[in-house]
């Protein structure tokens, strides 16, 4: 039989050596006293802690330019593993590395594409993601 506790065990130790912040928009705007205006609520913290960031496929897509014309734009796959009780990611939520054996990879953040894969037998949650922004090391 399947020990699948550890299997988990043996995927978060060895294939989630980074530390990432995954957060939500609650899409609620909240009233800032100082200037008396509505702003968008803080987002809320979905998972922080163990994951593991790898090159899935590259997505092809066409976006809107600010002028309305089209423009082709290639952003890069990713899969992201977390921990099976890691709460379920929605499509959109923002996850921004903390912490990586790469130095690179601390400061990118990326977009989740898509909901979680699920399987019969679970070990981890995989969550495809989408390159969102980089931040320039300078150090």
């Amino acid at each position: 039989m399947l020990d699948v506790k550890g299997v988990s065990a043996f995927t978060e130790r060895h294939l989630m050596s980074d530390q990432v912040l995954v957060t939500r928009g609650t899409g609620e705007d909240v009233l800032d006293t100082a200037t008396g205006d509505l702003v968008p609520a803080d987002p809320r913290v979905v998972h922080s802690g163990k994951a593991g960031l790898y090159r899935g496929r590259e997505r092809i897509r066409a976006r809107s330019g600010h002028d309305g014309a089209w423009v082709d734009e290639v952003r890069t796959g990713y899969r992201m593993l977390l921990p099976l009780g890691a709460e379920e990611l929605r499509e959109g939520d923002t996850v921004r590395v903390a912490k990586s054996r790469d130095d690179q990879a601390v400061g990118r953040t990326y977009r989740v594409a898509a909901l979680g894969e699920v399987s019969s037998i679970p070990v981890l949650r995989t969550v495809w993601l989408e390159e969102h922004n980089r931040e320039v090391n300078t150090a």
